[in-house]
């Protein structure tokens, strides 16, 4: 691999490239000159400009769902404040004692205390974060 590269890189490979010669060659370099300048204002200008704010609109996505991914922590935080002093989970656990123990027992391994947990914990998040405007 290496002594093809060497070989490729002592070989040379020659460009041809158009030659002006007289005057129909320089008013064909003039002319390829306007054509160059025409491609550049009218073709790449104009993709850098689309690069360009396809860069900015990616970039301002980018921030917007880290802005959201901050913004759900820090209101997770605040719902679990709240969570803790309404105390939930141990007015479950008192009103669960309540229940026959078969009734109890099939809601235990059902889960849906637990189930019943999670569903207050993401009301309560969602009513922080309406309440924070978002």
């Amino acid at each position: 691999m290496k002594k093809l590269l060497i070989l490729l890189l002592l070989v040379p490979f020659l460009a041809t490239a158009d030659t002006y010669t007289d005057v129909g060659g320089a008013s064909q370099m003039v002319a390829d000159s306007f054509t160059d300048l025409w491609d550049f204002m009218y073709t790449d200008v104009p993709d850098l400009i689309q690069r360009a704010i396809a860069y900015f609109i990616t970039w301002s996505i980018k921030g917007k769902l880290e802005f959201y991914k901050v913004f759900i922590v820090y209101a997770w935080g605040m719902a679990k404040v709240i969570i803790l002093d309404l105390n939930i989970m141990s007015q479950i656990t008192s009103n669960m004692s309540a229940l026959p123990v078969d009734v109890r027992q099939a809601f235990i391994d059902m889960r849906l205390f637990d189930g019943i947990n999670l569903l207050l914990h993401a009301s309560v998040t969602k009513f922080v974060m309406n309440f924070l405007g978002k």
